[in-house]
């Protein structure tokens, strides 16, 4: 039993984004106060989670290996290719709507956030049990916002809480994904090197997703007020929580 922890602790923290679903149930009359608010926890908690972690925590993992000017080089080009990617997916999107390109884009931007994650906390867990607990509760908390920012923006662009609530399922399951492959395949092969990339290029992409779309469509909604209040809100999560 105790080989399946890491997978239990990884599976809790995945599907906590679920519980974002709960925002789906407030009334519609309120839907622009709420999408800006949820936009606002959105742009803080993507860009606050890749400045103050991702980013960070790849350059631990290969800054000892690697020449400083190379190491910067590398890291520049590989943000890069995560602010390309979100502009390909944005222009392939058959939809003009922009919240509904933002829902799509933060899933499957989460969604790639989410297979590494599952792996860093499905191997935390195997070499520590409690610093599994730990990282496990934090990532639950950050899932539960990351579960806003995709249920909210589909449900309001396509009126269907179904399509809604299975876009947060498909990206919840990244989580679970990477732990499993983590168990049963890479527990033994994962490199510091891999994980740099992907840290790295997920970085890329929530930062451009953060600040190119969803901090210019919560200014568009108009509603000012409820837009701060959800940043203030993700910055005050994301700070307890890192």
């Amino acid at each position: 039993m105790t080989n399946f922890y890491p997978l239990i602790l990884t599976t809790i923290a995945g599907f906590s984004a679920m519980l974002g679903n709960i925002f789906l149930f407030i009334n519609k009359k309120h839907e622009k106060k709420v999408l800006s608010f949820a936009l606002g926890i959105s742009a803080s908690v993507m860009f606050l989670i890749s400045i103050l972690e991702l980013i960070p925590e790849s350059l631990l993992l290969v800054y000892k290996h690697v020449n400083t000017i190379v190491l910067l080089f590398y890291s520049i080009g590989l943000l890069l290719i995560g602010y390309i990617i979100v502009n390909y997916i944005d222009h392939k999107i058959d939809n003009d709507n922009n919240i509904y390109k933002i829902g799509i884009l933060s899933t499957i931007s989460l969604l790639i956030h989410n297979l590494p994650e599952g792996i860093l906390c499905a191997i935390t867990s195997y070499s520590n049990l409690t610093l599994g607990f730990k990282m496990s509760f934090i990532i639950m908390i950050h899932n539960i916002m990351e579960g806003i920012a995709i249920c909210l923006p589909v449900y309001y662009a396509t009126g269907s809480k179904r399509k809604a609530i299975f876009l947060t399922l498909i990206s919840s399951l990244g989580e679970v994904v990477g732990a499993l492959i983590t168990m049963f395949f890479l527990k033994d092969f994962i490199t510091d090197f891999m994980l740099y990339i992907v840290l790295l290029i997920t970085a890329g992409i929530m930062i451009s997703l953060s600040l190119g779309k969803i901090l210019k469509e919560g200014i568009k909604q108009n509603k000012i007020p409820y837009f701060i209040l959800g940043i203030i809100l993700g910055l005050i999560i994301v700070i307890f929580t890192i």
